[in-house]
């Protein structure tokens, strides 16, 4: 549909009746957004840590783009055939059934929320290095460790969630103009983080990639192991997270069956390219030993890869403008949340399998006003409750999981049905491929044993009574309908 139709021949298309105002580049600018958060400016001195050698740190991004533009072909197929809001609910709803519907919108609802509290979190330490933010008002001690802090309340607290709620209202007020929104602000990260590229690459000095894939460093591993390149590819695939979350806005989108394939495979291959840029960049502007010293767990208040390579390059007053371009990247990241993840509440509430005014539509924008909020409020208190790190590993176990459930309900769905729109030759095993990586990092991961996994874990287990209250509700407002 043109995009210069009127808003009654725009809703008469959206058949849950909301309006179709994101165009394609809209449906990119999300993908994109989703994508571009902070983890490029940090995660590669994690993973130089893991693989030792710039050949092998350049390989860990490839191979990580590589199973991210897999997941991204694969999720294309799915939105091909089930075009409508909500996405992963929609798609495992078609191929596997009610229980791993519910249960991927109770993830969303509860672990994936943590990454709005996540970004939100982010958000305000970037602000810190811009202005100067007080500590605590109250602090919430452990009572078997009162050094240890459970909860601080404070400007940091307070400005996470009034930036959770602004962007909140932003979208309650319509989807195009959050389209909008989006597209400026993924601009800007991209335009910020070419600027970068080009500024260490042109006037930082050469940190000299060494020839030998080992070179003898102290601290360096020794040659690479499956493990370590492993454990690579498992710090990376944080940083592409957030590519289907376009997915989720299907019934908003014009002309979905071909936009959100194309907004999900350009947004990936935009993305891929310009992390591996990124990437060379750093090892061109500095020595391997500053990227692995850099901020990472093993050294929690070294500057980040991103801030050393662009001071190496411009001198200190690139100190002063980075945690802007930072700022800015979080900000759009939990903008693309607070767009996408509410469709996944509405789908599911109009199925009665969550409370029936999570369904309710805005009357003057035409937005799912109710969902909105309800994330908005959920996001905002684990904001308050959590940390970064811990928010943002608990919901990465939770997508990983659901991204390997929809790679093997496509292959279910395939396998047992006859009328899917025909898909591009090899697409079944592209999709198998996504499924068997997707299967390989939940191992790795649960093999890790971490405090986020249980809570995730426990906090998932939780939809199964949830889910069997909401379809026994469903079941006794249906007789009493009939009677």
């Amino acid at each position: 549909m043109a995009d210069g139709n009127s808003d009654l021949e725009v809703q008469a298309d959206s058949e849950e009746g909301l309006v179709r105002g994101l165009t394609r580049w809209h449906a990119l600018a999300i993908v994109v957004g989703a994508v571009l958060g902070t983890g490029i400016y940090i995660r590669p001195a994690s993973i130089a840590q893991l693989v030792g050698s710039p050949i092998w740190i350049v390989t860990v991004w490839i191979a990580t783009g590589l199973l991210s533009l897999a997941g991204a072909l694969t999720y294309a197929e799915l939105a091909n055939n089930i075009p409508r809001s909500g996405g992963e609910y929609a798609f495992l709803k078609v191929t596997l059934g009610e229980l791993p519907a519910f249960l991927f919108g109770w993830m969303r609802l509860t672990v994936g929320a943590g990454t709005v509290g996540a970004l939100a979190v982010a958000s305000t330490v970037f602000l810190s290095d811009l202005l100067p933010l007080d500590g605590p008002w109250v602090s919430i001690t452990s009572p078997w460790n009162p050094s240890t802090a459970l909860v601080d309340l404070g400007p940091r607290q307070l400005i996470a969630v009034l930036l959770i709620l602004g962007l909140a209202t932003l979208n309650v007020r319509g989807v195009g103009k959050a389209g909008r929104f989006q597209s400026w602000i993924t601009a800007a990260k991209a335009l910020s983080l070419f600027v970068l590229i080009a500024a260490v690459t042109l006037f930082g000095r050469s940190g000299g990639i060494p020839v030998d894939p080992t070179p003898a460093m102290p601290g360096l591993p020794g040659p690479i192991t499956a493990s370590a390149f492993g454990a690579g590819v498992l710090a990376a695939i944080a940083a592409y997270n957030g590519w289907a979350n376009v997915a989720m806005v299907g019934g908003e989108v014009q002309d979905s069956r071909r936009t959100l394939p194309w907004a999900l495979t350009a947004g990936v291959l935009i993305v891929v390219g310009l992390y591996v840029a990124v990437n060379l960049a750093y090892l061109h502007a500095l020595p391997l030993r500053e990227i692995l010293t850099a901020n990472s767990t093993a050294h929690p208040t070294a500057s980040s890869v991103a801030s050393r390579a662009a001071v190496a390059a411009l001198g200190p007053r690139a100190g002063t403008i980075l945690p802007l371009l930072f700022l800015i990247s979080a900000v759009g990241a939990l903008h693309s949340n607070m767009l996408t993840v509410p469709r996944v509440l509405f789908s599911m509430a109009r199925d009665s399998l969550l409370p029936t005014g999570l369904a309710r539509v805005s009357a003057i924008a035409r937005t799912p006003a109710v969902a909105i909020v309800t994330l908005a409020s959920v996001g905002s208190i684990l904001a308050v409750l959590g940390g970064y790190d811990r928010l943002a590993n608990m919901a990465a176990f939770g997508y990983v999981l659901f991204y390997a459930l929809n790679a093997m309900g496509l292959l279910w769905w395939r396998h047992r049905q006859r009328g899917m729109v025909a898909s591009a030759p090899g697409r079944r095993w592209i999709a198998a491929l996504f499924l068997a990586g997707m299967l390989w990092l939940l191992v790795a991961i649960t093999m890790r044993g971490s405090v986020e996994i249980v809570a995730a874990l426990l906090l998932m287990a939780l939809g199964f009574p949830v889910f069997a209250y909401m379809r026994h509700r469903r079941l006794s407002d249906a007789v009493d309908g009939r009677l």
